[in-house]
C-alpha cells in the first residue's frame, strides 16, 4: 500500500489542503516540521479517519475533526488516494455535521457519508457507497484495523518509549489488542466456569443421591437395615436390598388382585339387581303422572275448538291481504301524484314571471354595448406608446449605470494613487528591518547552545523523577511486606501452638484408651507394671485425632514457609531500594553541577529553576524566531514591493484614462433620454402614470364587459327554466291519470276477492277484514297450539298403554334388603381397592427412585472423572500448575514479545553499535500478572542485563524507536496486512543529542528507507537542517494552517 495524495478540506486546521506523498517518493526520508499545535499529525489522522472512520489518537475523535473556522455553508471532507499492486483506490469520506439547506433557509443534519472507487488502468471498476460495504472491503483488503494501522505506519508521541518502560500488566493490555489474544483469556475463564459448574454439579448430585435414598419407602422387615447401609453411606447395597423388597411386594400384590375380582363380581351382581327393582319403581310413578296429564288435557278441548275457528278465519283473511295492500299502495300513490301536479303549476308561474324580469333588464341596458367598444379603442391608443416608454427605461438604467460606473472608475484611480504612495512607504521600513541581520542570527546560535545545555538537564531531572518514584514504591512495597511478614509470624506462632496443643490432646486420648484397655496381672506397655492401682481417666471433652494432630502440623508448617518468603522479600526490596538511593544521590549531585546551585537545593527546587530556565528559553527562541521569519519576510516583501511599484504606477496611468472614457459615455446617453423623453404626452410623462392610465382603463372594461355578461346570462338562465317548468307540469298531470287507473284496478280486484266470506266474516266482510288484518301475525303460533295440543293427547294415550302392559303381574320389590347388601359389598371392595393402591404406590416410587438412583450413581462415577482432568487442565492454563506459573494467555503474549524483541535487536545494535541488545526479564514476579512481559537490555560494554529503566534519554528514544519498528513489522507478519510503504515518526527527537541525531537519521535511512518513505513529524529545529526534503505545516495564527514543501536543491 502506497499513499499518493491525501485532500482535507475543512478537517482540523486546514481550510483546503492537498498533500501530495509522491513528491518524497524517490527521497528515503522526509521532514513534516511545524510549530506546535499547527496540524503536523492531523495529517496522519486525515488518513486513518479515511480508512477506518476513527484518528489515530485516544483523545482526538472524527467528529471533533471538524474545523473550527468552518461555517454552516462549508462542507468537511476527507479525500484519501492510494495504491496497490495494480490498482488505485480513491475514499471520500464526510463526518455528520450540520450545514445550509440546499433550498431554502435554515440549517440540516447531514448524515455521514463514504464512497471508495477502484480504477484499474485509471478506468473505474467499482465504487461503494455503503458504510458497511465500505469497512468490509477495506478490512478484506488491508488486513488490519485502525489501531493495528497506527501502530505500523505511525509511531505516536511518547508511546513507544512508554511501551518499553511499561509493567507487565500494561504491556498485556496493549498486545493483547494488536495481536487479538482475547480468546486464549475467554479459553481460561470458559475452563475456570466449567470447573466451577461441574463442581457445583457433583455437589447437587451428591445431594440428589442423598434425596433419592430418603425417599425410598421400606417395609417394617427392612427398615433397620436399610437405614444403616444409608449411614454408612453405602448405596449400593442398598440398591440391592430395595429389589428384593419390591420382588416380596409384588407377590402381595398379586394375592391382593384375586381377592378384589371376586368382590367385585359380588358387587356387579347386586347392582344389576338394584338397578332393576329401581326401573320397576318408576315405571308405576310413570304412570300415575301420565294418566294425571290425560285428564287435564280433556277439559282444555272447548277452548281448543274456539281456537280451531279463529284459525281457519285467519287463514282466509291471510289470503286476501296482497290485494288489500295493493288498493292501500295505489290510494297513497294518488295522493302523491295530485300533490306533484300541484307544485309544477306553481314553479312553472315563478319561472314565467323571472323570464318577463330579464327580458325588462336587457332592454334597460342597450346603451352599455356602445360604451364597451368605445372604451376598447381607447386603450389600443394608449397601448402604442409602450415601445416609447420601453425605450425611455432602458436609457434611465444606462445611464444610472455609467454613472455608477464613472464613480467606481474614480474611485479605482484614487485607491491606484494611494496604493502607489503605500508601496513606497513600505519599502524603507522593510529595509529598516533588514539592517537588524547580523545581530538577529548571532543570538541564534548562542540560544541553540543554552537549548542543548537545558536538554540534557532535563533528561537527568526526568531519570531523578524516576528514581524518586521507585524509591516511593520500593518503601510502599517493604512497608507492605514488614506488616504482612508480622502477620505472617504471628500466624505461623499461633499453627505452631494449635499444633502442640492438638498432639497432646490427642497423647492423652492414647493414654486414656490404653488405660481402659489394662486387665489384672498383665504388664502395662508404657510402665510394665502388672498392677494398676489408678489407671488414667477422660477428664475433657476435647478430642483430637491423628489427622487433625498432622493437619495442624502441616498448617504450622505452611505458615513457617510464608514468613520465611516474605522475609527473603523484604531483604530483597531493602537491597534495590539502598542501590537505588544511592544511584540518586550521585546523580542528583551531578545535576546541581550542571545548574550551578548550592549543594543543599533539592530536586523539586532544581525542577522549578530548570521549568523556569526553559520557559525564559522557549520565550527567547520565539523571539528570535519571530524576528528571523520577519527578517525572511522583510527579504521577500522589499523584492516584491519593487514589482508590485512598477505594476501600480501603470495601473494609475490606466485608470486615470477609464475616468475620462466613461464620462463622455454618461454625456451622451444624457442627450439621447431627453430627446425620447420629449416625444411623451404631457399628462403621462412617466411610465409609472402611463401604466396607471392603461390599468383604469383596463378595469373600467372589464367591469362592463362582466355586467354585460352576467345580464345576458341571467335572461337565457330564466329562459331555460320556464321549459323545464312546462314539462315537468305535462309530466305530473300524465302520472296523476295513471294512478286514478290504479286504484280502480285495485277497487275491483279487492271486491271480487271479498265475494264469498267464511262463517265469521259473512256480515260486513269489508270492516270485519280491517280488523282482523292486525291479527294475522298471530297465526303461526295459533296454528303451533293447537298442534301441540293434539300431539300431546296422542303421546299420552300411547304410553299410558305401553306401560299398563309392562306392569302386569308386577309384585313390590324389597329395596331395602337389596340396598343394605350393596353397601356391605361396596365397602370391601373399597378397602381392597386402597390397599392395592398402597401397595402400587409403594411399588412405582421405589422402582423410579431406584432406576433414578442407579442413573445418578452412574453420572457421579462419570462426573468425578472429568472434573479431576479439567481441574488438571485448568492449572496448567491459569498458571497455576506445580511446573510453571505462567498462563496460557501471557505465554502466548509472552511468545509474541520474542519475536518483537529478535525483529527489534537488529536495529538496536546496529544503533547502538552492537552495545545492547532487548532480553525478557526472567525474575519471579510476586503474582503472575507481574511476571512475563517484563524487558530488559543486556549491555555489552559490562557484560550484564540491566533495567530499561536505567537508560538514558537518548537510549530509551532509540531503544524505543527499534522496538515500535519491530512492532510494526511483526503484526504485520501475523495477521497477514498489506506492506504499508510509509512510515511516520510523531515527535521524540528532542531528547538526542547532535550525535544520536545523526545516528538515528542514518539508521532510518538505512533500514527502513530501502522498503519505504518515513516523514519524521517534529518542531526540533536541528532537523530542519539535517533534513532537506521538508513538508511545512504554516500556521497563520487564527488557528487556520496551509501545506509548503521544501526540496532538496
Amino acid at each position: 500500500m502506497t499513499p499518493v495524495t491525501l485532500h482535507l478540506e475543512y478537517f482540523g486546521p486546514y481550510r483546503d489542503a492537498t498533500i501530495d506523498f509522491t513528491r518524497f517518493m524517490t527521497t528515503p526520508l522526509f521532514l513534516i516540521s511545524g510549530k506546535t499545535g499547527s496540524g503536523k499529525t492531523t495529517i496522519f489522522d486525515g488518513m486513518c479517519y479515511a480508512l477506518f472512520d476513527q484518528t489515530s489518537g485516544t483523545d482526538r475523535k472524527a467528529p471533533a475533526m471538524r474545523s473550527d473556522f468552518a461555517t454552516a455553508a462549508d462542507r468537511t471532507r476527507v479525500t484519501f488516494t492510494f495504491t496497490h499492486r495494480d490498482r488505485r483506490y480513491e475514499i471520500i469520506r464526510e463526518p455528520a455535521q450540520t450545514l445550509n439547506k440546499k433550498r431554502g433557509q435554515g440549517l440540516t443534519d447531514v448524515a455521514a457519508a463514504v464512497t471508495l472507487t477502484v480504477y484499474a488502468d485509471d478506468r473505474e471498476v467499482t465504487q461503494l457507497t455503503k458504510t458497511n460495504q465500505v469497512r468490509d472491503y477495506l478490512q478484506e483488503l488491508l488486513q488490519m484495523d485502525g489501531k493495528q494501522f497506527s501502530q505500523i505506519v505511525l509511531l505516536p508521541q511518547g508511546q513507544f518509549r512508554q511501551f518499553l518502560i511499561a509493567p507487565s500488566e500494561e504491556k498485556a493490555a496493549v498486545l493483547e489488542q494488536l495481536f487479538n489474544t482475547e480468546i486464549f483469556a475467554r479459553w481460561t475463564e470458559q475452563l475456570k466456569q466449567q470447573l466451577k459448574k461441574d463442581q457445583a454439579t457433583s455437589q447437587t448430585t451428591a445431594a440428589e443421591v442423598t434425596r433419592l435414598l430418603a425417599s425410598l419407602q421400606w417395609t417394617s422387615e427392612n427398615e433397620e437395615a436399610a437405614q444403616t447401609l444409608i449411614a454408612a453411606q453405602r448405596p449400593e447395597p442398598v440398591v440391592t436390598l430395595m429389589a428384593a423388597q419390591q420382588a416380596t411386594t409384588r407377590e402381595q400384590q398379586a394375592q391382593l388382585e384375586r381377592r378384589l375380582a371376586t368382590a367385585q363380581a359380588t358387587v356387579d351382581r347386586l347392582v344389576r339387581q338394584d338397578e332393576q327393582e329401581q326401573s320397576l319403581l318408576k315405571d308405576r310413578q310413570q304412570l300415575t303422572q301420565y294418566r294425571q296429564q290425560a285428564t287435564e288435557l280433556a277439559q282444555q278441548a272447548p277452548a281448543m275448538d274456539d281456537l280451531q275457528t279463529t284459525v281457519t278465519a285467519l287463514e282466509w283473511v291471510q289470503t286476501r291481504q296482497p290485494a288489500w295492500q295493493e288498493r292501500e299502495q295505489a290510494q297513497q300513490a294518488q295522493q302523491q301524484r295530485q300533490a306533484d301536479q300541484q307544485q309544477a303549476q306553481q314553479d312553472l308561474m315563478a319561472a314565467q314571471t323571472a323570464l318577463k324580469q330579464a327580458q325588462a333588464a336587457v332592454e334597460q341596458h342597450q346603451t352599455l354595448s356602445a360604451k364597451i367598444t368605445a372604451t376598447t379603442e381607447t386603450l389600443a391608443q394608449w397601448r402604442a406608446l409602450e415601445p416609447i416608454y420601453q425605450r425611455v427605461a432602458t436609457l434611465e438604467q444606462d445611464l444610472q449605470q455609467a454613472q455608477q460606473d464613472a464613480e467606481k472608475r474614480q474611485i479605482a484611480y484614487q485607491q491606484a494613487q494611494t496604493a502607489w504612495t503605500t508601496n513606497q512607504q513600505a519599502q524603507t521600513q522593510q529595509r529598516a528591518i533588514l539592517d537588524q541581520q547580523a545581530e538577529i542570527y548571532a543570538r541564534q546560535t548562542k540560544l541553540l547552545q543554552q537549548a542543548n545545555d537545558l536538554a540534557d538537564a532535563q533528561s537527568q531531572a526526568a531519570t531523578l523523577q524516576q528514581q524518586v518514584a521507585q524509591q516511593a514504591d520500593l518503601t510502599q512495597q517493604i512497608s507492605q511486606i514488614t506488616g504482612r511478614l508480622q502477620t505472617a509470624q504471628s500466624a505461623a506462632q499461633t499453627a505452631h501452638d494449635l499444633a502442640a496443643a492438638r498432639y497432646q490432646v490427642f497423647l492423652r486420648q492414647q493414654i486414656v484408651t490404653l488405660s481402659a484397655q489394662l486387665t489384672p496381672g498383665t504388664p502395662c506397655p508404657v510402665c510394665g507394671s502388672t498392677t494398676h492401682p489408678q489407671p488414667a481417666q477422660a477428664t475433657v471433652t476435647e478430642t483430637a485425632t491423628e489427622d487433625d494432630v498432622k493437619r495442624a502440623q502441616d498448617q504450622a508448617t505452611h505458615a513457617t514457609q510464608q514468613a520465611d518468603q516474605l522475609a527473603a522479600q523484604l531483604t530483597t526490596l531493602q537491597q534495590q531500594l539502598n542501590a537505588n538511593q544511592q544511584e540518586h544521590q550521585t546523580a542528583l549531585q551531578a545535576l546541581r553541577a550542571q545548574l550551578s546551585v548550592a549543594d543543599t537545593m533539592d530536586l523539586t527546587a532544581m525542577g522549578a529553576i530548570l521549568t523556569q530556565r526553559c520557559q525564559e528559553q522557549q520565550r527567547a527562541e520565539q523571539v528570535n524566531q519571530e524576528q528571523q521569519a520577519a527578517l525572511k519576510q522583510a527579504q521577500t516583501q522589499i523584492t516584491q514591493l519593487t514589482e508590485a511599484a512598477v505594476e501600480l504606477q501603470a495601473k494609475v496611468t490606466q485608470t486615470q484614462q477609464a475616468v475620462q472614457q466613461q464620462n463622455t459615455t454618461v454625456d451622451k446617453l444624457a442627450t439621447t433620454l431627453t430627446t425620447e423623453q420629449q416625444r411623451l404626452p404631457a399628462d403621462a410623462s412617466t411610465r409609472a402614470e402611463y401604466l396607471t392610465r392603461v390599468q383604469k382603463l383596463q378595469d373600467q372594461l372589464a367591469a362592463d364587459q362582466q355586467m354585460w355578461t352576467a345580464i345576458e346570462q341571467q335572461y337565457q338562465t330564466a329562459q331555460q327554466t320556464v321549459l323545464v317548468a312546462q314539462d315537468r307540469l305535462a309530466t305530473a298531470t300524465k302520472e296523476v291519470t295513471q294512478s286514478d287507473q290504479r286504484v280502480a284496478r285495485a277497487q275491483a280486484d279487492l271486491a271480487a276477492q271479498l265475494a264469498h266470506p267464511v262463517a265469521p266474516l259473512a256480515t260486513d266482510t269489508e270492516a270485519q277484514v280491517a280488523r282482523w288484518l292486525p291479527q294475522v301475525a298471530t297465526l303461526p303460533v295459533k296454528r303451533e297450539q293447537l298442534q301441540t295440543f293434539q300431539a300431546q293427547q296422542a303421546r299420552l294415550a300411547t304410553l299410558i298403554e305401553t306401560l299398563s302392559k309392562r306392569l302386569q303381574g308386577q309384585a313390590k320389590p324389597d329395596r331395602e334388603a337389596t340396598q343394605s347388601a350393596l353397601i356391605e359389598a361396596s365397602q370391601a371392595v373399597t378397602t381392597l381397592r386402597e390397599q392395592e393402591r398402597q401397595l402400587k404406590n409403594l411399588l412405582e416410587q421405589n422402582e423410579q427412585a431406584t432406576q433414578r438412583l442407579r442413573a445418578v450413581l452412574d453420572q457421579q462415577a462419570t462426573a468425578l472423572q472429568q472434573t479431576q482432568e479439567l481441574t488438571e487442565l485448568a492449572g496448567v492454563v491459569n498458571g497455576d500448575g506445580p511446573n510453571s506459573k505462567l498462563g496460557l494467555e501471557r505465554y502466548v503474549l509472552q511468545t509474541y514479545l520474542r519475536q518483537i524483541l529478535t525483529v527489534g535487536n537488529q536495529r538496536f545494535q546496529q544503533l547502538t553499535n552492537g552495545r545492547y541488545q532487548f532480553v525478557i526479564d526472567e525474575t519471579p514476579a510476586a503474582s503472575k500478572k507481574r511476571s512475563g512481559l517484563e524487558i530488559n537490555v543486556y549491555d555489552d560494554h559490562v557484560g550484564e542485563q540491566r533495567s530499561v529503566h536505567t537508560l538514558s534519554g537518548g537510549e530509551s528514544f532509540i531503544a524505543s524507536l527499534a522496538l515500535a519498528l519491530a512492532l510494526g513489522e511483526v503484526i504485520q507478519q501475523t495477521t497477514g496486512s498489506v506492506d504499508v510503504d510509509a512510515l511516520f515518526i510523531d515527535e521524540g527527537f528532542g531528547s538526542l543529542d547532535e550525535d544520536a541525531l545523526m545516528t538515528a537519521l542514518e539508521s532510518l535511512e538505512t533500514i527502513e528507507g530501502r522498503h519505504r518513505m518515513i516523514g519524521i513529524i517534529s518542531h526540533v529545529s536541528e532537523l530542519r537542517d539535517q533534513v532537506a526534503n521538508q513538508l511545512q505545516v504554516v500556521a497563520n495564527g487564527n488557528g487556520e494552517s496551509t501545506i509548503r514543501y521544501h526540496a532538496a536543491d
